[in-house]
């Protein structure tokens, strides 16, 4: 629990909610002028699917209702955190803290001992928190396709817009 939230593992009838809180959570992004990231593509079914088989997806419950979640799954032998969102109604009470922790403990469960994800530089609720969290900015080489395929990807879905990075976070 954090607070009256509980953090636990979704269940698959659970996947066709996410979508509603990435979208409510994205609006954030108007307060700092990346309107394209609060109307942009949301994460698909097969992503949330993908995450559901392969990785781990992890939500956030309050008085029976979800309120955040975050999609994780593996990348060039790495746990690699694909989205994390919290609705703006719950922002700011460390649900995104417990949902990265826990996302931690299912990545070294699961035998991993980095995580890696990619995020906006310049955004306080993205990087600098991230930073506070553990997490390094590094440039991937050749030897993580898969992260800089995830990359390629978020600059073709137009993300790179404003500038992005990938971090990672050592677990051992």
């Amino acid at each position: 629990m954090t607070g009256t939230h509980a953090i636990r593992p979704a269940r698959a009838d659970e996947l066709a909610l996410l979508p509603a809180i990435e979208r409510d959570a994205q609006q954030r992004y108007r307060s700092v002028g990346y309107d394209y990231c609060a109307d942009g593509p949301l994460r698909d079914p097969e992503e949330h699917a993908r995450a559901f088989g392969e990785g781990t997806v992890l939500v956030a419950a309050a008085d029976g209702a979800l309120v955040g979640f975050l999609l994780a799954w593996p990348a060039d032998g790495r746990a690699h955190i694909v989205e994390v969102s919290v609705r703006r109604s719950h922002q700011g009470r460390g649900i995104g803290r417990a949902l990265f922790a826990a996302a931690e403990a299912w990545a070294r469960g699961a035998g991993y001992d980095e995580v890696t994800l990619t995020t906006y530089l310049e955004v306080s609720w993205n990087a600098p928190l991230y930073e506070s969290l553990g997490f390094v900015r590094f440039e991937p080489g050749p030897d993580r396709p898969e992260l800089r395929q995830i990359q390629a990807d978020e600059a073709a879905w137009g993300f790179a817009r404003w500038p992005r990075g990938a971090m990672r976070k050592a677990l051992v």
